[in-house]
């Protein structure tokens, strides 16, 4: 027990005596790409300071770069233009950032992030587009050979496979101080096995990790996305040859058996030319769809998420060739009762591995097992001219009901019947009808609905009137929504949680108007409410 304690007495020594007078910020930017290349453009910025082997302040920002947002941008982190409405100019936001990073009397400053050079090179440009000067200050790179030399190996360069190595978690990748906040503690973890292993002239350590790098000297470089996936297998040559020939228009059995053992080899081969045969290929839609179905059901069966991925994602849009039942609501009950038929064959199957990825989550696309629900919904709901109406009524003793509610009583899927709201709602808007609309956002969020779209609306619509109260109940809506998404792709979850981390910061700042200042942990400093400088009282009379 003794020696226990003569260790861990010994280990926090190491760590003071590492991080003394030492402050560390660490910074993370997402950004997005300016049409005609050139430099990227700051949209959100997140800084975390560390002091003594501890996180100590943290502070975010969205920016308004004054530029539409690219789509590839917009895709990785979900930061829209409509977010950045109203939001601070690099040029506001500059004086803050300037003097978060201004070293202190008598303190070592040091700017750190995971692929430093990336971040401080946009930061180094937008500051240079002011006419400013960033400060040159030494730098850390959680990405460099710091991990290396304290035996700690991840399985690449990346964030994401840092924090895994480390038993970090992030909770919510891709967003700027979340990032950051994963960033400094997988930094301080590093610098505790640094000190332990008797790294303690931070000086010394500084040159062996970062080679003398500075803010004003680190190159350039490009954003290292956590969780990277691997690249897809090369094709063979002979099987990129055979989507040359598409299927004739009167295949036969046999061909169509050939045609059918193709479309497997494409789903082993996670062949992102899939979608491209099948809509090529000349036999009637519902004889390929019989075709894909049983290849699907293999794929299904043996628990192949990414090659049922595949070829899902060419059976989709086949879904609206469906032979229709009889009835008026023939092809809506065919795609029902489809659905019913696959949904408890594809749900089990979860989210593709990113080791093993499907071709759509490859491109960091929408991945087709969490989108077919939204296909499956615009196919059953036929002409929304004809059946919004009835498929959920806003008004009247029978507001709330409708197709909607009949849906779910007859156990199809809640994630079509969702859908369908979404796709109802947007029929209004496009019409003119924003109330209905509005309404009926409301009374589906009331039901039940949870898609991600109906969720970032009534967000949205709570929150407009800007109170404290509206914009903590928006924040609320959306955490309630993001707890059923269960790693969905779906580009909905992207956006929702875009506008949840946007009312959270305007509710910060309605809480805390921030004095543009910092203090000694790097916390943001707050202005005093409703004490102005020169107060002017008067003293009550006596009588």
């Amino acid at each position: 027990m003794t020696v226990a304690r003569t260790t861990a007495v010994s280990d926090k020594v190491a760590v003071s005596a590492l991080w003394g007078g030492v402050r560390i910020v660490v910074i993370d930017l997402e950004t997005t790409s300016v049409a005609g290349g050139g430099p990227q453009r700051a949209v959100s910025l997140g800084a975390v300071t560390c002091r003594l082997g501890t996180v100590r302040g943290k502070w975010q920002t969205l920016v308004n770069p004054e530029i539409p947002i690219s789509p590839g941008s917009r895709r990785i982190h979900g930061i829209t233009d409509e977010h950045l409405v109203g939001e601070p100019t690099f040029a506001e936001v500059a004086p803050a950032i300037l003097d978060l990073l201004t070293q202190a009397d008598g303190e070592r400053l040091v700017v750190a992030g995971h692929n430093i050079r990336f971040d401080v090179s946009v930061l180094r440009h937008e500051l240079q587009r002011l006419d400013l000067d960033l400060p040159e200050l030494s730098t850390i790179d959680t990405g460099g050979p710091l991990a290396a030399l304290v035996g700690v190996r991840p399985k690449s360069g990346s964030l994401a496979d840092l924090l895994a190595t480390l038993g970090i978690i992030n909770a919510k990748p891709h967003d700027a101080l979340a990032d950051a906040i994963a960033c400094a503690e997988a930094l301080v973890e590093l610098l505790k096995r640094a000190a332990a292993a008797e790294h303690t002239d931070f000086d010394e350590l500084l040159t062996h990790v970062s080679a003398g790098a500075s803010t004003l000297t680190v190159a350039a470089g490009v954003k290292l996305r956590s969780s990277e996936p691997p690249l897809l297998p090369t094709l063979p040559s002979d099987h990129v040859a055979g989507h040359a020939t598409p299927l004739s228009k009167r295949a036969g059995t046999r061909m169509l058996a050939a045609w059918t053992e193709q479309v497997t080899e494409c789903a082993v081969l996670r062949c992102r030319h899939l979608d491209a045969r099948a809509a090529n290929a000349g036999p009637a839609p519902h004889v390929l769809l019989n075709r894909l179905e049983h290849v699907l059901d293999a794929l299904c069966a043996d628990g192949d998420t990414a090659g049922a991925a595949t070829v899902l994602a060419a059976l989709l849009p086949l879904l609206r060739h469906l032979p229709p039942r009889t009835g008026r609501l023939g092809l809506r009950n065919a795609v029902l009762a489809w659905s019913k038929t696959w949904a408890p064959k594809l749900t089990p199957l979860g989210r593709c591995d990113p080791k093993d990825p499907c071709p759509a989550c490859r491109e960091r696309e929408q991945c087709a097992l969490d989108i077919w629900f939204d296909t499956a919904a615009v196919a059953a709901l036929g002409d929304p001219d004809r059946y919004a109406r009835g498929f959920f009524e806003t008004t009247g003793r029978e507001a709330g009901t409708g197709a909607y509610t009949t849906w779910i009583a007859r156990g199809v899927d809640r994630h079509i019947a969702d859908a369908g709201v979404w796709i109802t709602v947007e029929h209004w808007r496009s019409i003119g009808q924003d109330v209905r609309a509005q309404q009926m956002i409301d009374l589906a969020w009331e039901a039940g609905c949870r898609h991600p779209d109906v969720a970032d609306a009534y967000a949205g619509q709570i929150a407009a009137a800007g109170r404290l109260a509206d914009l903590e109940a928006g924040v609320t809506i959306c955490d309630t929504a993001l707890l059923t998404r269960n790693g969905s792709t779906h580009e909905g979850w992207i956006l929702l949680t875009s506008r949840r981390n946007q009312l959270a910061g305007r509710a910060e700042r309605l809480r805390v108007r921030p004095s543009g200042t910092f203090d000694g942990d790097g916390n943001p400093i707050p202005l005093r409410r409703h004490h102005p400088t020169t107060p002017r009282r008067t003293r009550q009379r006596r009588f």
